[in-house]
Order: structure tokens, then C-alpha cells, then sequence
């Protein structure tokens, strides 16, 4: 198997990570941005670069920011509920800070 730059592998499990947590299925990208059936597959196993087209549309699919599928998801919020808790948590103390991400922590079962 071939080396992939480093760059293209944190693209290629960006658009993995995203497309699973969208809930789509690899065919039903691949329908929506009528791609070949294999394309979505192989852009994730890094075998591929989507187009920047490709790239465009599948962020707006899967509710990503383009920058979200290059550099990964704590580059930009993406919901107004994301941007809307990153200024609560920047009027807080670090006190109140770590309260609150303990408090996520559990709720997302990390804390378990």
C-alpha cells in the first residue's frame, strides 16, 4: 500500500468522521453529489482527492465547513449553537469552564 502525505490522511478521516456522523451512508453521498458509487469510499481510504466542487458539496451535505473537512472539526463552528456556547464559555471563570465541560463530559458519556 502506498504512503499517503500526511495532510491527504487527515482529509481523507476528516471526510469519514463526518460523513458517519451525518448518518449517511457512503451511497447516499455519492448519490447526492452524483459521484461514482466507489468515489466517497476512496476519497476516505486517501486512494483519491475530491475536486474542490466535490469538496464544497459535501461540506454543505454533511454540515461542515470546507475548512472543517481539511483541518478537522475544532477549526470552525459549524451550528450557531456551537458558535452561541463558545462565547458562554469565553464569559466564564476556568472554574465555571471545567464545570461545564465535566458536565458534557457526562452527558456524552465520557465521564462514565
Amino acid at each position: 500500500m502506498p504512503t499517503i502525505d500526511p495532510r491527504l490522511r487527515q482529509l481523507a478521516d476528516n471526510i469519514r468522521r463526518y460523513v458517519k456522523a451525518s448518518g449517511l451512508t457512503n451511497a447516499e453521498v455519492a448519490r447526492a453529489l452524483d459521484v461514482d458509487g466507489s468515489a466517497v469510499t476512496r476519497w476516505q481510504n486517501g486512494e483519491r482527492t475530491p475536486t474542490v466542487q466535490n469538496l464544497m458539496d459535501l461540506a454543505a451535505l454533511v454540515g461542515a465547513e470546507m475548512e472543517d473537512l481539511w483541518k478537522g472539526p475544532h477549526a470552525t463552528p459549524a451550528t450557531p449553537e456551537q458558535q452561541a456556547m463558545l462565547l458562554k464559555m469565553g464569559e466564564m471563570t476556568p472554574a465555571q469552564q471545567q464545570a461545564l465541560l465535566a458536565l458534557a463530559a457526562t452527558m456524552t458519556g465520557e465521564g462514565r
